[in-house]
């Protein structure tokens, strides 16, 4: 072919025609072979722009580093943004610049144009297809006012105080061969190493691989020694996890101390633990070992085994459904929300709800109040009361209002039935702990009050208002009685309590008490024998053992107890029967926990043999001792002793009883008491 049948073919006519169309064609050429040289190169000098314009959008230094071999970046722009850096470090903010938040080597990010175009335009977190890694090293510090280092960009509050930035970033895929975290979170409390991998792994639910993450932890929770595992089925918990993204399946393990944490479920964003959801289980020695590591003030128990679900709905609500609780002998349940303090809003965590179950033991409770648990010995020092301090600034860590609703409380050996069902109000308040608005029913009676527990200050201020009706003794009160037996005092048992105490344990509130204990049985029965054996009349207790012990109508039976800075005397104590009336004088102090009450029967019948003395109890709460008092037994004694040595029949003439008649004290403390019980008959 010719040169002039070149120059004269279509192509060339048409260039020859059109000068502009060979330039543009001219400059599109140059265009692919810049275009291509930049493939074949990796496109280099992008790094520096590049380094500029991500520093700027994250607030961060930005380095692309080169490797000893000298490569730093490549880039291929062909279909998607792919770029590989062989090392990539991003600052720390501000206030920690001197450490790097991440450093990452043999880094690939994969970038889809239009989630380019979506970032740049929507002002979005941008979605990155994916990223890879063979290793990287990262600081995770986040100080008390809640500033993070993974906290990207930078957002000013109102105030011109750095702010809470939102999530920058999203991750489709997320491959990490080997990961080093370094955490510290201050207002968790929570500082630990943390090892992880993301890998691709099969998933046994769907029929492709399923980007998986495996972590250990070792560190200090609140103080506490901790070690922590979790497995997760995608990357999308990791960093920059949004309302729309699905759940994803986690498995997590915590030891913190000697608490045990279980949890499978599903959550949205892993670091930040928002849209948790899922089964738990809970372990540890104690209700209060439980609640140390999580921040919540719960009482001392024993070992304590729990099973539920547990979400977090909102970053500050954390919901946890206690489906079954074993704690001790006791069968708890319950439903509760926990606040954490917020700075601008809360000062101290919150912790509401319900509180139920079919069963509470109250021995499982003992520890609360300072006693030993069942299975500990008690004190050395024979003392019957708790004197174990409270721990007064834990009740001055959180605020609480729970409702109680338990089916069954037992009471312990003492109590024949237990009180069912309970209902009351636990409020914990800026150091106030309040059982308030409590209903419980036993023995066909009722009981209701509040108790409250100030401990604002070092010293507790402690106030019990209790008041209790129509309890019937017979079937509340274990008497040892065999059934074919009369039960030793029957009867409705109506009363209130009334004190106001201050200290640091169980027994320094008591032995500081002031106030009013009355107790009234306005239509109730007695044992014949008890009477007999308490008044040391040998004739008639003989006699009732011979045909068998009865019981005696009480005309009257009142206790108005004064309590005195831990003194407790009788006003009136007496039992009234058509045969004998009982009084009681003297006093229990609580502060030393001894005993000096002294019981004298005046029997209002004749009895050919009786020593008629006062019964002294004395001793200690945990230790009484019953004797006899010795002066009126040797008036009686003495002149029988004597008499005996002139004939034996005339040692029982000073044992001759013909119902003495009461002194003036004594005939007014019974007037009184019939008084109150006519009153009380008349009510019903």
């Amino acid at each position: 072919m010719s040169i002039a049948s070149l120059s004269s073919s279509p192509p060339l006519r048409l260039l020859s025609r059109h000068p502009h169309l060979a330039g543009f064609l001219f400059v599109l050429l140059l265009l692919l072979a810049g275009f291509a040289f930049g493939e074949l190169a990796g496109w280099p000098w992008l790094a520096g722009p590049l380094e500029r314009a991500l520093g700027e959008r994250l607030g961060r230094t930005v380095e692309l580093v080169e490797t000893p071999g000298g490569e730093r970046m490549r880039v291929s722009l062909l279909g998607e943004v792919d770029v590989h850096a062989a090392r990539l470090r991003i600052g720390g903010p501000d206030w920690r610049n001197q450490a790097n938040t991440l450093d990452a080597g043999n880094v690939t990010l994969r970038l889809r144009y239009r989630d380019l175009w979506a970032w740049k335009r929507e002002d979005k977190p941008l979605r990155i297809k994916e990223l890879s890694a063979e290793s990287l090293d990262a600081d995770l510090l986040r100080r008390a006012d809640g500033s993070a280092t993974w906290q990207l960009g930078r957002v000013q509050s109102a105030d011109g105080r750095a702010a809470a930035a939102p999530p920058l970033l999203r991750f489709d895929r997320l491959l990490l061969n080997r990961a080093s975290l370094a955490f510290d979170d201050a207002p968790l409390q929570l500082k630990a190493h943390i090892e992880a991998s993301l890998s691709d792994k099969p998933s046994p639910l769907r029929q492709r691989q399923e980007v998986g993450l495996t972590a250990h932890a070792e560190g200090r929770y609140r103080g506490k020694p901790m070690t922590a595992a979790a497995e997760t089925g995608s990357p999308l918990p990791w960093v920059g996890a949004s309302d729309d993204l699905r759940p994803v399946p986690l498995a997590l393990r915590l030891e913190a101390g000697a608490v045990k944490f279980g949890f499978e479920g599903v959550v949205r964003d892993l670091l930040g633990l928002r849209g948790l959801d899922g089964r738990l289980k809970l372990a540890g020695p104690s209700l209060a070992a439980i609640g140390d590591p999580l921040g919540v003030t719960l009482p001392t128990t024993p070992a304590f085994d729990a099973e539920g679900r547990l979400s977090r709905p909102g970053d500050q609500l954390w919901h946890v459904d206690v489906e079954r609780a074993l704690l001790g002998r006791s069968r708890l349940n319950g439903s509760f929300d926990f606040r954490p303090a917020d700075a601008g809003r809360r000062q101290r965590p919150l912790l509401s709800g319900r509180l139920g179950g079919d069963s509470l033991w109250f021995a499982d409770l003992a520890p609360t109040i300072g006693a030993p648990a069942p299975e500990q010995p008690a004190a050395a020092d024979g003392r019957l009361l708790p004197d174990r301090r409270f721990d007064l600034p834990s009740l001055r860590a959180m605020d609480a209002n729970v409702e109680v609703a338990l089916r069954r409380v037992d009471l312990g050996r003492y109590f024949a039935v237990p009180i069912a069902p309970l209902n009351a109000r636990i409020v914990l308040n800026d150091g106030v702990l309040t059982l308030s608005d409590i209903d419980a029913r036993s023995a066909s009676g009722r009981i209701a009050g509040r108790l409250s527990l100030d401990g604002r200050e070092d010293v507790a201020l402690w106030q019990a208002r209790l008041r209790w009706a129509g309890v019937r003794l017979e079937q509340w009160i274990r008497q040892g009685r065999r059934p074919d037996q009369p039960p030793y005092v029957s009867g409705l048992l109506n009363g209130r309590l009334a004190l106001d105490g201050r200290g640091r344990s169980t027994a320094e509130l008591l032995a500081s008490a002031s106030g009013r204990a009355q107790l009234h049985l306005p239509s109730g029965k007695i044992s014949h024998l008890a009477v007999e054996a308490a008044g040391i009349d040998i004739a008639q207790g003989l006699g009732i053992l011979v045909r068998g012990d009865d019981s005696l109508a009480m005309q009257c039976a009142v206790a108005d107890l004064n309590v005195r800075r831990g003194k407790v005397v009788p006003t009136v104590m007496l039992v009234d029967t058509r045969d004998s009336t009982l009084f009681v004088d003297g006093q229990i102090a609580l502060d030393t926990e001894k005993i000096d009450l002294r019981l004298k029967v005046l029997p209002k019948d004749f009895s050919p043999l009786s020593l008629r003395t006062p019964v002294l109890v004395r001793g200690s709460l945990a230790d009484p001792d019953v004797s006899l008092e010795p002066k009126p037994l040797m008036v009686k004694l003495l002149p029988a002793a004597l008499l005996a040595a002139i004939h034996p029949l005339a040692a029982l003439l000073p044992l001759i009883d013909d119902g003495e008649d009461k002194d003036g004290h004594e005939r007014a403390l019974l007037q009184s008491c019939q008084r109150l019980n006519a009153v009380a008959v008349a009510k019903g």
